[in-house]
């Protein structure tokens, strides 16, 4: 991926050609956005425990700009840039801390026949992870089902599935099938065709679900390919959910397999309206195949809304391993303190999140 630095003075452009006549004529919508969110954390382990700030404990920080473009015949084109953040360091996620569009960078075209976006963008198998969860994969109680064999490396021996992946291409279904939704997508790796590992980096995944009043329930599949056929990683997950009104219920299977390992996770969860906020749990168990290297986790949260943009928030996690597992709860901002095989981790953070 290459990042791509954002000056103040570029900021101000892109500010000004919204509002500028001739951009105006180019452009029917231009829009900045983002998340601004910072919390205080406490990590225990077995190691010595960390308290300090965090970031993205409810909704992932970050600085963004979109637009459409109407086309006519009901065509429509797009793009969108979107840059995430540490709130708590005033820090990008680029090298020495300067903005990286690493969220989301892509180009579309979108019409009756669907859409069709090219760029970096969300993976195929992420997105039920995400929607499926509680806490949309943050903080403390975000689970764990999207990253179980590590944090995504480049087609190699280690690391886990890609959450957001480079030079994809996507295809997703247009809306007016009945509920029905889902893409198809494939990113290339742009390894030499001659190279022994010509599709490393190399990424096909394929997503479908069926929303329809209160349910909502998606089953996703996708392969990375590694540097040999040892280390192509597959994932797969499916996520269901049912909204009462005073509940939603939710379950959320996921695994992800290289060569002989397996990690697969079962997740259940709710969600549910209390005044002027929204209670969150979860319970996720881990197994790994043919070992003890099993972890549980157990999640409770609430978010207060102060408004339709400001919301405080709480949440506290324990997770107990196996005698072979050595897992621990780290959060954006604030790295896991680590613990000992069969040994016990626990989180409690509360923060403050704003939309604009």
């Amino acid at each position: 991926m290459k990042t791509i630095p954002v000056h103040l003075p570029v900021l101000g452009a892109l500010a000004c050609l919204a509002v500028l006549p001739g951009a105006a004529s180019a452009q029917s919508k231009v829009e900045i956005f983002g998340v601004a969110d910072v919390g205080i954390a406490h990590l225990n382990g077995s190691g010595p425990s960390r308290t300090g700030l965090s970031t993205g404990g409810a909704n992932i920080s970050r600085l963004g700009f979109r637009g459409t473009e109407e086309l006519g015949g009901g065509l429509r084109a797009g793009f969108w840039l979107e840059a995430g953040m540490d709130v708590d360091s005033g820090s990008g996620k680029a090298s020495g801390g300067g903005l990286s569009f690493n969220r989301r960078s892509t180009v579309s075209l979108s019409g009756d026949f669907g859409e069709l976006r090219l760029g970096r963008d969300d993976s195929a198998t992420f997105l039920n992870t995400l929607i499926f969860d509680p806490f949309l994969t943050n903080g403390v109680g975000g689970t764990m089902g999207f990253a179980m064999l590590g944090i995504p490396g480049a087609g190699t021996a280690t690391g886990g599935a890609p959450i957001q992946i480079s030079n994809a291409a996507s295809y997703f279904l247009p809306q007016n099938l009945g509920g029905l939704y889902g893409q198809v997508q494939a990113a290339m790796g742009e390894q030499a065709r001659s190279a022994p590992n010509k599709n490393q980096g190399d990424y096909r995944g394929l997503r479908l679900g069926y929303r329809q009043g209160p349910f909502n329930g998606a089953l996703a599949t996708g392969k990375f390919y590694g540097d040999s056929d040892a280390t192509h990683l597959t994932a797969s997950n499916v996520g269901l959910s049912w909204d009462f009104g005073v509940a939603k219920p939710m379950l959320l299977w996921a695994s992800e397999k290289r060569g002989a390992l397996k990690v697969t996770a079962l997740q259940i969860g709710v969600t549910a309206p209390v005044g002027m906020g929204e209670l969150r749990a979860s319970y996720g168990h881990y197994h790994t195949s043919a070992s003890n290297a099993d972890w549980n986790k157990i999640s409770v949260g609430y978010g207060h809304n102060l408004s339709r943009r400001t919301q405080v928030y709480g949440t506290v996690a324990f997770l107990r391993n196996q005698d072979g597992a050595a897992r621990s709860i780290g959060v954006q901002g604030l790295s896991a303190p680590g613990t000992t095989p069969g040994g016990r981790s626990s989180g409690l953070e509360v923060g403050i999140r704003h939309f604009f």
